[in-house]
């Protein structure tokens, strides 16, 4: 996969090696008004929504079409405010014969059993002339063993954890990779850019199981940068803080369900 605005879960999606910074248009540099944040973000993947497919493509211009991560979670956040939009998006998805991934699912409360993690595959599910269908699928049959270095696995563990205290050592674990300025994982050295999701799975599962997070407004802060004046978050930034890649449907729809997360 060489796509830009790809985010990677635990070394799964691969992001462009020579993604451009993003251009055009103004960062939001502050905390800013979480209302407004949201329903900006909201627009964006509203109006991502392709006529023919009633899909989402990745990000703005990309003829690659995700049906999970990316639809899935868009479908999700969309449901609230624009239920017809989201219903449609749902259908389309089951349109595919796909009715799972088996690990994203924990975002939303929704695996069936997520843990352990298992390894995955990213499938091409059909082509629509120009366009192409995309989708992750879990091998339920290959455990996923070395996964802990991953700050995006630590953090979903911790939310699809059942027992307590290995919920909290999940996230005492991710917690430990935060720099102050992001979370440097294994990928970090490698991509030399931080990822916007993990702030997001972050501030999601602390919130979810009440952990003591000190530094949830620095994270939340760092995330709020992210958002492009389209309204939509940019994938990933580098350590001196500048945008890098496009904004796309999984990171924004990922940031939604982190400022709306109770």
């Amino acid at each position: 996969m060489a796509a830009a605005g790809s985010v990677m879960l635990g070394g799964g999606r691969v992001r462009a090696a020579d993604a451009e910074p993003a251009a055009g248009g103004e960062f939001l540099s502050d905390a800013g008004d979480g209302a407004v944040v949201v329903r900006r973000a909201r627009a964006f993947l509203a109006g991502m929504v392709d006529r023919e497919l009633g899909l989402l493509p990745e990000f703005r211009g990309s003829p690659t079409y995700w049906l999970y991560h990316d639809n899935y979670l868009a479908a999700a956040v969309l449901r609230a405010t624009h239920p017809e939009l989201s219903a449609r998006i749902g259908a389309a998805i089951r349109a595919y014969g796909v009715e799972e991934s088996g690990k994203i699912e924990i975002v939303l409360g929704e695996a069936k059993a997520p843990l352990p993690f298992r390894r995955y595959e990213l499938i091409e599910v059909k082509r629509e002339g120009d366009k192409v269908i995309k989708t992750e699928i879990v091998k339920p049959e290959e455990v996923f063993a070395g996964w802990e270095p991953y700050a995006d696995l630590r953090l979903l563990a911790a939310m699809a954890e059942k027992d307590g205290a290995a919920a909290a050592a999940h996230f005492a674990a991710a917690r430990a990779q935060w720099d102050g300025r992001g979370f440097a994982d294994a990928v970090v050295p490698v991509a030399q850019r931080y990822a916007t999701y993990k702030l997001a799975l972050a501030l999601m599962a602390a919130r979810r199981r009440r952990f003591d997070f000190p530094e949830a407004e620095a994270v939340r802060r760092q995330m709020l940068a992210r958002q492009h004046d389209d309204g939509g978050f940019i994938t990933d930034y580098t350590a001196d803080g500048k945008s890098v890649g496009f904004a796309n449907v999984e990171t924004t729809s990922l940031c939604v369900l982190a400022l709306e997360e109770r």
